[in-house]
């Protein structure tokens, strides 16, 4: 008995912690270095055309550009957001977030209702006359269902008078109740990154092929399509699912990616040692792909006016970090040939 008390005690001091994945780096794009300490934010509109602004704070801005951010039919709240919401208004942008489901509507409405929000934000906002848009600086994102929606809205832009989306990016778009429609109207200006992921359904992964072809009229140089890798070494595993955009901080808000999702997750092989675990709702799938990918797609659309070979050719941005044991993340595939 004496044996087995010390053989176990053997087993359990050479027991490794399970390593961790990466932490938010200090800089750089996707970085905590913030040129704004808060954020605030208003509210304006009514049932499917109501919406909400977010702006940078601490200092407050006196002329920024804007996000068109598009949620998925499942997280209608900008609470699922709010880490990205934050980061890109610490970054200096204003971030709209429309509730564009709103009540017993019509899916085939939602488009128009997103377009509505959205001119009806411009008026608001020049009428508040705190900070001056420049419409010039506008970029679309959507996830899931609300990806559809975004390449929808920037093809129609010009139709409905918008201005120009220069900055497009859906994110693991699905199907749902929406169907692509005629790309064509998007910008050649555009630039268009594409995130998709290896555990998106069969169709949802043929959909984002779908977009990048269906743009044709962004040139070659100005589209990517992004490929995530999950990565199960470490604790809490790093998934490439449907849900790995949501980055809510309110527990709330945690429980239902967790619910969601596989709840427990085979991370390692040796079932006695370490069976299950559980994903984070932030990680870094948050700070490595979806807001360093926004930060870089942004800088080289408004801030250098290059197309987009530096981010398909940068061994950094395909770079995922390490986790705590020095072994690597699986690399980001970026491509313009998927």
């Amino acid at each position: 008995m004496l044996l087995i008390y010390l053989a176990a005690a053997v087993v359990f001091a050479y027991a490794k912690e399970p390593a961790r994945g990466p932490v938010q780096s200090a800089d750089g794009p996707g970085g905590s270095f913030y040129a704004h300490e808060s954020i605030t934010h208003w509210e304006s509109g009514k049932n499917h055309e109501r919406y909400q602004v977010f702006e940078p704070a601490s200092p407050s801005v006196k002329k920024a550009g804007f996000v068109l951010m598009i949620h998925d039919r499942m997280t209608p709240d900008p609470e699922f957001y709010l880490g990205q919401i934050r980061h890109l208004c610490r970054k200096g942008w204003i971030v709209l977030f429309p509730f564009y489901q709103g009540t017993n509507q019509f899916e085939r409405h939602y488009m128009f209702n997103v377009i509505r929000s959205t001119k009806d934000f411009m008026l608001k906002i020049f009428a508040r006359g705190k900070i001056e848009l420049d419409t010039s600086k506008f970029a679309i994102t959507g996830v899931g269902c609300g990806a559809v929606l975004a390449v929808n809205t920037a093809a129609c832009a010009d139709y409905f008078g918008l201005p120009k989306p220069l900055a497009i990016m859906p994110v693991m778009p699905e199907h749902g109740f929406f169907k692509l429609l005629d790309l064509t109207g998007i910008s050649r200006e555009s630039r268009l990154l594409i995130i998709s992921g290896d555990r998106a359904a069969p169709p949802n992964a043929q959909l984002a092929h779908d977009i990048f072809y269906t743009a044709d009229r962004v040139k070659i140089n100005n589209k990517a399509l992004v490929y995530v890798l999950s990565d199960y070494y470490g604790q809490p595993p790093l998934m490439a699912d449907q849900l790995s955009p949501l980055s809510p901080e309110k527990p709330n808000y945690e429980k239902f990616l967790v619910a969601n999702r596989n709840t427990f997750i085979k991370a390692y092989k040796d079932e006695f040692s370490a069976p299950y675990t559980q994903g984070k709702p932030i990680d870094a799938y948050d700070w490595k792909v979806t807001y360093r990918l926004f930060d870089v797609l942004t800088d080289l659309t408004f801030n250098h006016n290059t197309d987009l070979a530096h981010l398909k050719k940068s061994k950094d941005l395909k770079n995922m970090g390490y986790w705590s044991d020095g072994k690597k993340l699986k690399n980001l595939i970026i491509t313009d040939r998927p």
